[in-house]
């Protein structure tokens, strides 16, 4: 027991450190990647954080197999360099009991993962589409900048405004110029300005619409060069504003575990494709940790780091294994039936045949003869 809990907590410790500065790494790139998209008026600044934490447990899903891969190796491998796990060796501590006191830990971050990545994850997601969904059509004002001209809409609308009031939805003395998008593209493109002393945001309560409704001004509609224009004055007038929902590459993100698994024609392949993407994750942290334990095993001469190369080329190659086929299934190059299952079959090749190393083949023939 007490070598048990000196394993765990050694473990754990690695683990921690490298998930840590894994998912720090990664919560800093899409920080950046929002903040661009909050820079592009495609989303009030208000939900980045909401956006960041809500992205936190997917990538910890993506992050924690390869972190206990790392973290087996790292630290089984400096007690073989120190000589601790030789010492041990010498007073009967097989490969075998390593391996049966590092299942507890791995079979329980398996959990975790499948927890994740079966049930949260989409639901946080879900969440996450409909939190860009109804704060999207609010963002014409939030990411506007009072004393400047700014595009938003895409382009195709220009707007400036000399001051906004705290809570972004009112401001004073209005500039908006926009494009006439139903005009053939044949056309020369109208443009439509309009001026105002004032103006606030305010939603339809008949169809949940975002309004944006200018105080006291005029409009003009014309073609740029000609002489026909028209102008209308207005006490309130108002324009919608177009929703902004963030692009989602995969919808099927969002989509609950037991939805894709009752998938009919014709979403079948791509529904099952990330349906066994969810569980290549918990599997991944089996298969991965089972490769470590025999990995790790090095010659105290040689260093502690020399297994590291040959380890993480065999991660590359899986994990780049499996989006390939992930690709494949969703493009009908092969069949859903077949999915990603034969991919974790090369990698338990691999780990049998790393196992053989680490034992030694005449050990081998013996158990096969028993």
């Amino acid at each position: 027991m007490i070598l048990f809990r000196y394993l765990t907590r050694e473990v754990l410790a690695s683990l921690l450190l490298i998930t840590s500065l894994l998912l720090f790494i990664l919560m800093s790139n899409e920080f950046v990647h929002y903040l661009n998209q909050v820079a592009g008026g495609k989303f009030a600044v208000g939900i980045l954080w909401k956006l960041i934490i809500l992205e936190s447990p997917r990538f910890l899903a993506i992050l924690l197999p390869f972190s206990l891969f790392l973290a087996i190796l790292f630290t089984y491998g400096r007690l073989y360099a120190d000589y601790e796990m030789t010492t041990l060796n010498a007073c009967g501590f097989s490969l075998g009991q390593l391996t049966l006191m590092t299942l507890p830990l791995v079979i329980f971050l398996s959990v975790i993962i499948a927890i994740l990545n079966l049930w949260l994850n989409p639901e946080l997601l879900s969440y996450r589409n409909k939190l860009l969904a109804q704060t999207g059509t609010a963002i014409e004002l939030q990411t506007v900048q009072p004393g400047s001209f700014q595009q938003t809409n895409g382009g195709q609308r220009i707007i400036y405004v000399e001051s906004i009031s705290g809570d972004h939805k009112a401001v004073k003395n209005l500039f908006m110029a926009q494009i006439n998008k139903q005009q053939p593209a044949s056309a020369i493109t109208p443009w439509t300005i309009l001026s105002a002393n004032s103006g606030y945001q305010m939603i339809s309560p008949k169809t949940k619409e975002a309004f944006f409704v200018a105080v006291n001004g005029r409009r003009y509609e014309g073609i740029p060069g000609t002489k026909e224009y028209y102008i209308t004055q207005f006490t309130n007038y108002g324009v919608r504003i177009d929703s902004h929902v963030g692009t989602v590459n995969n919808p099927q993100e969002s989509i609950s575990s037991l939805a894709l698994w009752h998938a009919d024609q014709p979403n079948k392949a791509s529904f099952f494709s990330e349906l066994q993407w969810r569980l290549s994750a918990p599997i991944a942290t089996l298969l991965l940790a089972f490769l470590a334990i025999p990995l790790s095993r090095v010659n105290p001469r040689q260093g502690k780091y020399l297994h590291l190369l040959p380890a993480i080329t065999v991660y590359i190659l899986y994990l780049n294994l499996l989006l390939f086929g992930r690709n494949w299934i969703e493009n009908g190059d092969i069949s859903y039936s077949w999915g990603l299952w034969w991919i974790h079959g090369l990698l338990i090749i691999i780990i049998l045949l790393a196992w053989c190393y680490a034992l030694g083949w005449n050990r081998i023939k013996y158990i096969l003869r028993l």
